[in-house]
């Protein structure tokens, strides 16, 4: 089983970072449930799937060349690229849902009971 397969699933894909043909960084969001799988970084724990986390007050927006997530009152996230918004029936979602079988586990700078 893999980590919140309930959650990682094509209709929770909200947008991506960095290039649709090279591994981009791609988000989800269900209701107040938010997380991301990265497909590549420079520092190697920081790929697979994020924590997924809980916050009402959670937003994703670009400002200066990337994209910033803001929850829990404050921004908590500067990603390395711009946010691109998609839908399911975008015709990018066929690059993105390929993230999701790929990136099964959590992210290993969590360690494994997901901290």
């Amino acid at each position: 089983m893999s980590y919140r397969d309930d959650f990682y699933i094509a209709q929770n894909i909200t947008g991506y970072s960095g290039n649709i043909t090279s591994n981009p960084t791609v988000y989800f969001k269900r209701d107040h449930e938010f997380g991301r799988i990265t497909q590549d970084h420079e520092d190697k724990t920081k790929i697979g799937r994020n924590k997924v986390r809980v916050a009402s007050d959670y937003k994703i927006y670009n400002e200066g060349g990337h994209a910033k997530e803001f929850y829990n009152g404050e921004d908590q996230h500067d990603s390395r690229g711009l946010f691109r918004e998609v839908k399911p029936s975008d015709w990018q979602s066929a690059y993105l849902i390929l993230a999701i079988p790929k990136f099964t586990e959590l992210k290993s700078k969590y360690g494994k009971q997901g901290k």
